[in-house]
């Protein structure tokens, strides 16, 4: 009978622990496109976060999830995202993403950055 209760108490608290681990949002999806601003053409092999974007300019950055233990109550903590776009020969960029309660975002949360424009650096005149 006593084994009976520790059996029970080991599978009652695994069940409470295991209930209070949960998946958070670190970076949903990210997705879009990285354009000249003067040409409107698409810029190809652009930096975006660990990414670059293909010949058409597309980017898709993954979604990001960590595990925390948290007990009821609890809220989840803020979604700050800030991925750099850069390209040499223009001016860097920033998606900045907030959102006061956006670690709570389910699997495949997804951003749509749609379409980001970069401005050509302008050259040093030469003397």
């Amino acid at each position: 009978m006593k084994k009976f209760f520790i059996l029970t108490a080991i599978l009652t608290f695994a069940m409470l622990f295991q209930s209070c681990l949960v998946s958070r949002c670190k970076r949903p999806q990210i997705v879009g496109y990285v354009y000249d601003s003067i040409s409107r053409q698409p810029i190809a092999n652009c930096n975006v976060g660990e990414n670059k974007t293909g010949a058409n300019g597309y980017f898709e950055l993954k979604e990001l999830r960590y595990s925390q233990l948290t007990f009821l109550g609890f809220e989840a903590p803020l979604l700050m995202v800030n991925e750099a776009i850069t390209k040499e020969g223009y001016e860097k960029k920033f998606i900045a993403l907030f959102n006061p309660h956006g670690g709570g975002h389910k699997r495949g949360a997804k951003h749509d950055a749609d379409t980001i424009f970069l401005k050509k650096t302008p050259m040093p005149e030469i003397k």
